[in-house]
């Protein structure tokens, strides 16, 4: 039995594929301690592992404190503001996984978790990076421009990067030129290689596992009734921007007169109370059991989220997608280009571009014929087990060395 550490970003599209790995590694023997967000602790220890947690400073902008001169530039003033807080989350997680006197085999850390090799390295034991999106799915950061003109507004942290260098003896990874992303010795990637576009980078290290399905154990209240023998849209924008009126109300008159069961996920940053009028053939929610619903789903309007789009293909759903930041564009991209779905901008998006495009995903049988051969080629890439046997594997053959 090994001891391993699990470092992940609290956001549920990052933790929720790897809940079904945890639970395989566990279920072979392995003694896991999970390090997130406190928010995720119930989730966490419902598989079996040890919850650790650290304070994520990021979605924090409270606690900013503007020190900056009047002529330093807006975007200087934000980057400053951005790396504070990057410094005092990795600050946090230092506390907790070097205070204490627990020894671990091996770390498993997410691609965006910029800290979790160096971790490894300080560790001096095997680094194993959980790609929960596309290998090099975000553009090359830019700095600021003229920011070499202001590289004194970033002294007081770049002070404090090299007090937690010399403390925990690491090496603070490049953050001034824009976030950067982790990779490991050992890269297991959340998709079929079929689905993953050809990028560069991708080496024999990186080990395609398809999805992750597991039961979140989720204690949700849905009327499954109401959606039987009946074709299905299913719209939800994630966790973090979903909070577009205008997006829901187009949805509203896109779809009340069709012959179809809308259920729609608005989060909790909405109050249902908000909207003018509910057509009679939706259902509306703050949260629904997503991998249920995903199997009485005709069609789904989603935001690209890597997690979202896996789980629709895993069961064969095309899509309409409208993504929102980051990593969610080229995952629409690649649905699209697969065939397996449309993609409309956010800015365009309106009733009748999104009543035009789910009449022509639902009349057009190359959908779901596409997204079929994408959901085979996930079942077929071999999931958790996959994932499982690659990781003691790779880490045996550490030991070995």
């Amino acid at each position: 039995m090994s001891k391993v550490l699990f470092m992940n970003m609290p956001a549920h599209g990052h933790i929720n594929p790897t809940l079904g790995l945890v639970e395989e590694l566990i279920g072979r023997g392995e003694e896991v301690t999970y390090l997130t967000g406190e928010e995720f602790r119930e989730k966490i220890e419902k598989t079996g592992a040890k919850f650790k947690s650290f304070r994520f400073y990021l979605d924090d902008k409270d606690e900013d404190t503007d020190t900056s001169a009047s002529e330093v530039p807006y975007e200087v003033k934000e980057a400053v503001k951005m790396l504070e807080r990057v410094v005092k989350t990795c600050q946090s997680v230092f506390e907790v996984v070097f205070s204490g006197e627990e020894k671990y085999d091996y770390v498993i850390y997410d691609s965006m978790f910029i800290i979790g090799a160096e971790i490894g390295k300080a560790l001096n034991v095997p680094t194993i990076c959980s790609h929960t999106t596309l290998v090099n799915a975000f553009e090359a950061p830019s700095n600021p421009e003229g920011l070499e003109c202001f590289m004194g507004e970033f002294e007081h942290v770049l002070n404090s990067i090299k007090e937690m260098e010399e403390t925990y003896g690491i090496r603070f990874p490049d953050v001034i030129s824009g976030y950067p992303v982790a990779e490991g010795m050992l890269n297991l990637v959340y998709t079929s290689r079929y689905f993953h576009p050809v990028v560069k980078g991708i080496d024999d290290s990186y080990k395609f596992i398809g999805i992750s399905v597991a039961d979140r154990k989720e204690k949700m209240a849905f009327p499954f009734e109401k959606i039987a023998d009946k074709k299905v849209i299913y719209i939800s924008l994630g966790t973090i921007f979903n909070d577009s009126i205008e997006f829901y109300e187009s949805c509203f008159e896109a779809f009340k007169d069709m012959d179809v069961k809308v259920v729609m996920s608005i989060g909790n940053r909405i109050d249902i109370g908000a909207f003018k009028s509910i057509p009679d053939n939706f259902i509306v929610l703050p949260y629904v059991p997503q991998l249920e619903v995903l199997k009485q789903t005709d069609i789904f309007i989603t935001h690209g989220g890597p997690n979202s789009v896996n789980e629709a293909l895993y069961n064969n759903v095309p899509m309409i997608l409208v993504p929102q930041y980051a990593d969610q564009f080229a995952v629409a991209y690649r649905v699209e280009e697969l065939g397996a779905g449309i993609n409309i901008e956010k800015d365009k998006v309106n009733a009748n571009l999104l009543k035009e495009a789910v009449t022509r995903v639902l009349s057009d049988k190359s959908f779901k014929v596409n997204s079929e051969k994408i959901g085979d080629s996930l079942k077929d890439a071999g999931g958790v087990s996959i994932g499982a046997d690659e990781i003691l594997e790779f880490v045996s053959s550490c030991c070995e060395e």
